[in-house]
């Protein structure tokens, strides 16, 4: 009896922290949707892509903390569950101090590289921007010491916290920055803004932090023995972190210093849109890192093979949903999002970085997985091997073939994911019968992407006269998937019972 309510307390929090991160992931979309071809024709493709260039430096420039964020939201999430509470104590304090350390350096990096050479090259000329990246760099800073509480709403797993937290800040944000372009300010003014937001949500996150979690509100204090125990952890995360950042952010750093600024433009978009397919994916699976770290922490392994078994089996098919959707529309959605000219230069990129990004959506859980196990050293080996195809990929085939090249590389530099879920799924989780599984899964989803295909990019695209109704089409067309894979036999008794739970916490998530 204690048992299964154990299992129902598990499943309503996984289901509860579910609807929210997927709320979380779908309020930007709904902004990017309406103010990102209005950002876009305000500013120019040219300068776009050079505020693009600026946003990527800065996730790049994350790298510096050395996998501490993933050995934070580990031992948190353990020591949390085992009730160890000056280990807790103990963590955050210091890591606090690191974090604070992490943020300067960034800084100081961020305003001093706008003087090197390479930077201010040809094609990439920042100087008149001065301003806004000194306001990145500090943005970089506070981003940083707020970062052992959001990983503390993460590890806490409580992503009603964080949801509510990220909608609102991303909402004034956008806001403010369509209102800063339409008025004609410029790149300098929008990460001023962002910056003072960031400041205000950055003592919002430490006031509720501290009120649920009352060893975040001690005095700082500095503990060798947990530092160094994070960082053998996080060192291994870093090695993987590199190679990850490397694969997702080295075609967009490269690009306009081959091509130029507009040639990123006309990469990033396409990007920005197909990455809402592993977004999806790790809106659902967010909660698995720290849910894996706790019930490895407790010794519970047939809990963690059913989660693995059971969210990679909902994740394939709605990420097939989107992927067919996108496919199927491709032409269509940056005609009346953009630009048909816009369109007629970036539809390929936009195909076949789909494809990429569903591969990347079916691999992304596997990773939380992996981390929450403890396996970094195969997750790094894979990663790693991943990077350095993609790079030799790029080198290749961005001269050779400019944007349409770079999508194709970083295609094929994915191959590595097929044997990552065989010895995943063999070594670790020691799961049986994944042939029949996996040929079951497969040709269902096969046999319904085909027809969902040919009754959107036949018939349904007929339909389509303006930005409106390609969003109903789009919308109909995801739906239309589920219903299909439902009615055709292919979806699983529990799934169905896990679907229609969930659609209820989207639209109940108090509940």
């Amino acid at each position: 009896m204690v048992e299964l309510r154990v299992m129902e307390y598990t499943s309503h929090r996984a289901l509860t922290n579910i609807s929210w991160s997927v709320l979380g992931f779908v309020w930007p979309i709904c902004f990017a949707i309406f103010i990102t071809p209005l950002v876009v024709h305000s500013m120019g493709i040219r300068i776009f892509g050079i505020y693009t260039f600026i946003n990527t430096g800065i996730s790049v420039l994350g790298l510096i903390d050395f996998g501490l964020s993933a050995a934070v939201s580990k031992y948190l999430a353990e020591y949390h569950a085992k009730g160890e509470r000056e280990k807790t104590k103990t963590l955050i304090s210091t890591s606090k101090i690191i974090f604070f350390v992490i943020g300067l350096v960034g800084a100081l990096i961020f305003i001093f590289g706008a003087s090197i050479p390479i930077v201010n090259s040809l094609y990439i000329e920042v100087q008149p921007y001065r301003i806004g990246i000194i306001a990145a760099g500090i943005l970089f800073f506070i981003t940083s010491i707020t970062s052992i509480y959001s990983l503390s709403f993460t590890s806490l797993q409580r992503f009603d916290i964080s949801s509510k937290i990220g909608i609102i800040t991303l909402t004034i944000q956008q806001l403010s920055i369509l209102t800063l372009i339409l008025l004609g300010y410029s790149i300098n003014s929008i990460f001023v803004t962002i910056l003072f937001i960031t400041v205000i949500s950055f003592f919002v996150q430490k006031s509720i932090i501290h009120k649920i979690l009352p060893e975040a509100n001690y005095k700082l204090s500095w503990d060798t023995a947990e530092a160094i125990k994070c960082y053998k952890f996080g060192l291994v995360t870093f090695t993987n972190n590199i190679a990850t950042t490397s694969l997702t952010y080295l075609d967009r750093l490269i690009m306009p210093f081959f091509l130029g600024p507009s040639n990123l433009t006309y990469y990033s978009l396409p990007g920005n849109i197909t990455t809402r397919i592993p977004g999806v994916a790790n809106s659902l699976s967010t909660i698995m890192f720290p849910m894996t770290s706790s019930l490895n922490g407790l010794g519970e392994t047939e809990k963690i093979k059913q989660l693995y078994i059971r969210s990679f089996r909902l994740i394939t098919v709605i990420s097939a949903a989107i992927t067919v959707t996108t496919i199927s529309f491709a032409k269509e959605i940056l005609t009346y999002w953009i630009s048909p000219d816009f369109a007629e230069k970036a539809t390929t990129v936009l195909v076949v970085l789909a494809v990429t990004n569903f591969i990347l959506a079916l691999s992304g859980p596997l990773s939380s997985f992996l981390l929450g196990l403890g396996k970094l050293k195969f997750l790094t080996t894979i990663s790693i091997t991943m990077a350095v195809f993609n790079t030799i990929l790029l080198i290749i085939f961005l001269p050779m073939a400019g944007i349409k090249g770079a999508a194709y590389a970083y295609l094929l530099s994915l191959l590595p994911v097929a044997f990552m879920f065989y010895f995943t799924e063999k070594h670790y989780l020691k799961l049986s019968n994944r042939k029949r599984y996996y040929l079951h899964m497969i040709s269902g989803n096969i046999a319904v992407s085909l027809i969902v295909f040919l009754i959107s990019h036949y018939l349904t695209v007929y339909t389509i006269h303006n930005l409106f109704s390609l969003l109903i089409a789009s919308a109909l067309t995801g739906i239309m998937y589920i219903l299909i894979y439902w009615l055709l036999g292919f979806f699983e008794k529990e799934d169905e019972i896990s679907i229609k739970t969930f659609a209820f916490k989207i639209f109940r998530p108090s509940a």
